[in-house]
């Protein structure tokens, strides 16, 4: 259902500005000739790489108001990376047809018609439209190159995180620096068609998002200082449980919500689930399993009294669905919000049935049982996968445990190749699509 949603968000905003385009069009603008065509089509495809990339820019300042509507900020994370790529597509394809028939008249491809001469306007004194263009024409051409280059480090995963944040800072102004491109370029009839109040609110609505990044005042009335105090290694799994008292206000959270932590290094922020149940105590805690550089350093890094600015709440992994009968999967750190759920479950009470699968490579005994002792205290059933005695949670495993699974909500959250397959057999096997509730926590 969440990627249901979110496909159907993509095509939504994607073919209502191309829609927006074609009725902006005037009549049998795209039968009047190759040249006539060509530039035509240069201007749609300009549109909608920068429509499709405005969208893409406001959902990186992380406007909380769409969490809901599109099932939380990791939900709307993944959207903004599709709308990246939509946009670069679109963009290439304006580049070729720029170059384009350049390229085949060196290339000696096939002819072209000539290009029909036009008047040139006369000087008279300075006009940014005219005075501008070649300028506007040639920086838009090296931002794309730099928009390509910034994309690819975005997907190339083995590219450290600290350097992806970095590079990726740069977005903002590349789209900046496009905005500026299409103001100049663009066709001015367009402003005054049904396209152009729809592009001018996408473009003052990026360009506010793309300073808010700028000037790094993202998510800035959701942050709370404190500072570290407690730090507890487990030594089975190399989780680090990091206790964090606030100083300022904290707007309180739900179990499943996660939060940027920036621990006062020379890391930016990262996303981390809450693993602490919210009771008005000004306490935060929160589960980190050592996978990348940065948190594999943080237990010799931190140190008590160190100083935490924490960023949040934010997320819908809220345990609301449409079954009373829950299934809930948490695989390696992906139990983290579950250990929420746990102690919140623990403080109100419970009445429905539950059934907590613990999916795990590296078993540690005492953190595996504050998960158990806590499953007891609130009636939840707990069945422990032990990956290091090669035992695997599967759809069949999981059906033998419980034959009535088709009948309840499942909650995911782990590694996205377990948690897809996951997903994939059951709605192959019959579950509905919306009972399947999976965190995308993949911030790139």
């Amino acid at each position: 259902m969440q990627f249901t949603r979110l496909k159907s968000t993509l095509a939504l905003v994607a073919l209502g500005l191309a829609a927006l385009w074609t009725l902006s069009l005037e009549p049998g603008a795209l039968s009047q000739g190759f040249w006539a065509t060509r530039t035509t089509l240069v201007y749609g495809t300009g549109v909608m790489a920068l429509g499709l990339m405005s969208v893409g820019i406001i959902l990186a300042a992380r406007p909380v108001w769409f969490e809901t509507p599109l099932g939380g900020l990791d939900k709307f994370y993944r959207l903004h990376k599709w709308l990246g790529l939509s946009a670069l597509g679109f963009a290439l394809a304006h580049w070729v047809l720029r170059k384009g028939p350049s390229w085949i008249t060196e290339l000696g491809l096939f002819a072209i018609p000539p290009k029909p001469p036009h008047a040139k306007d006369v000087p008279t004194g300075f006009d940014v439209f005219r005075d501008l263009r070649d300028f506007a024409a040639e920086i838009g051409e090296w931002a794309l190159y730099l928009l390509v280059a910034l994309v690819a480090l975005a997907l190339w995963k083995r590219f450290p995180y600290k350097y992806f944040f970095k590079t990726h800072r740069l977005m903002p102004m590349v789209y900046l620096v496009l905005v500026f491109h299409a103001f100049i370029l663009i066709d001015r009839s367009y402003w005054t068609k049904p396209l152009g109040p729809v592009l001018a609110l996408l473009l003052a609505a990026g360009t506010v998002a793309a300073l808010i990044a700028l000037f790094r005042k993202i998510g800035i009335s959701r942050q709370a200082s404190g500072t570290i105090a407690t730090l507890r290694i487990h030594e089975g799994n190399q989780v680090l449980d990091v206790g964090v008292r606030l100083e300022t206000a904290w707007r309180g959270h739900d179990a499943g919500q996660y939060a940027f932590v920036n621990f006062d290094d020379v890391e930016d922020a990262h996303p981390f689930t809450i693993s602490s149940a919210w009771h008005n105590d000004g306490m935060l805690l929160f589960t980190i399993k050592g996978l990348g550089d940065y948190t594999s350093s943080l237990a010799s890094n931190l140190h008590l009294g160190q100083g935490v600015v924490v960023e949040g709440p934010y997320g819908r992994f809220n345990f609301q669905g449409d079954s009373d009968r829950q299934i809930w999967i948490g695989g390696g750190v992906g139990i983290t919000p579950f250990i929420a759920r746990l102690r919140e479950l623990a403080r109100e009470g419970r009445t429905n049935p539950i059934d907590l699968f613990y999916a795990t490579n590296a078993k540690d005994t005492a953190f595996i049982a504050t998960i158990r002792q806590l499953a007891q205290q609130t009636g939840i059933s707990f069945h422990l996968v032990d990956g290091s005695q090669d035992e695997r949670l599967t759809l069949e495993s999981l059906a033998a445990a419980l034959p009535d699974w088709k009948q309840t909500d499942v909650w995911f959250c782990g590694p996205s190749g377990f948690g897809d397959a996951m997903r994939g057999a059951m709605i192959a096997k019959g579950l509905p699509a919306a009972r399947f509730h999976q965190e995308l926590f993949d911030m790139r």
